[in-house]
């Protein structure tokens, strides 16, 4: 890695560990879902330009688009108003174990035990973080976390066999397909959104949105996937875990959040879990090893280097 990779690479995961102090700060102030839905349209405007109609291919591509654009966000914002931002980002890379389920169960991939430990203790590890005595509204809004993290996994399946997509396409796709739902279900689901937004602060606000889509999807993604290009997939896929010790200091630090036992135990089993699918995945998926980085996510594209098939490419534009 050059050192201008590993600048490129700090910057990245800097942006999207800062992230989740954004959103967590936004959503305190207005609705979740309506904000995921501003978000998602000013992504969706930047992105038009690339909408592309690939026959016979939009159906996957759409309903992808609903859990990569749409539903993971309403879920991860919603998790993010309940849970803490440090929480959150470690229940959220709960989308590699899922990930690797996933592709056992409809992919056919074959997990080792490693791979399998790893699986297991991230899941334990995000289980103790949520299950704590006292903590019902931590476990609720981990939990949503976590779920955000499944649909991720499920979306990144429904599309790694598309062909003939490129990454910012996808990440077009995705946008426009998930503003539409995002704000049918503000509308259905939400209550007082105006309200909410009139009384405001409307710079703090506007600013996390223009962070969120400017910043954390296109920006970081469009690096990572400059990075995907260069680097070994083993050292790529570093940056979620990275990423995730950053949003806890951030966390810790701009939020005043408390570092437990219960959550120093619990993110460092999960990521210590996380990290062993991760290492195993560089040799043997690297489809699952590139698809690190969390996703307050999503929109993240990028084929891991040396893999080249348009349908791997599928898999990191559901990230951030």
């Amino acid at each position: 890695m050059s050192l201008r990779e590993f600048f490129v690479l700090l910057a990245i995961c800097t942006v999207w560990g800062l992230h989740f102090v954004v959103v967590k700060t936004a959503v305190g102030a207005v609705p979740s879902i309506f904000y995921a839905a501003m978000r998602m349209s000013l992504v969706a405007l930047v992105m038009a330009p690339f909408l592309r109609w690939r026959p016979g291919q939009m159906g996957r591509v759409l309903t992808a688009g609903l859990c990569l654009g749409a539903a993971n966000y309403a879920l991860l914002f919603t998790g993010l108003r309940h849970a803490t931002a440090s929480a959150s980002a470690v229940a959220i890379e709960l989308y590699v174990p899922f990930a690797t389920i996933l592709s056992v169960v409809f992919l056919g991939e074959k997990v080792g035990w490693r791979r399998a430990l790893g699986v297991a203790l991230a899941f334990v590890g995000v289980a103790i973080i949520a299950l704590g005595r006292g903590e019902a509204r931590l476990g609720f809004g981990v939990g949503l976390v976590a779920l955000a993290a499944f649909v991720e996994a499920c979306g990144a399946i429904l599309v790694k066999r598309a062909t003939g997509f490129r990454p910012h396409e996808l990440l077009a796709w995705f946008a426009a397909t998930g503003s539409a739902a995002l704000w049918a279900a503000t509308w259905a689901l939400e209550r007082g959104q105006g309200a909410a937004l009139a009384a405001s602060d409307h710079l703090m606000v506007f600013g996390a949105v223009a962070y969120s889509a400017l910043g954390a999807s296109i920006f970081a993604h469009t690096a990572y996937y400059w990075l995907l290009q260069r680097l070994p997939v083993s050292q790529a896929a570093v940056s979620g875990l990275l990423t995730t010790l950053l949003a806890v200091a951030f966390s810790i630090a701009l939020l005043g959040e408390p570092l437990t036992w219960r959550f120093a135990v619990g993110g460092t089993i999960a990521l210590a879990g996380v990290g062993l699918v991760l290492l195993r995945s560089a040799k043997k998926a690297p489809i699952i090893a590139a698809s690190a980085p969390p996703a307050a996510s999503a929109d993240m594209p990028g084929p891991a280097a040396g893999a080249t098939e348009p349908k791997e490419e599928a898999q990191e534009a559901g990230r951030a």
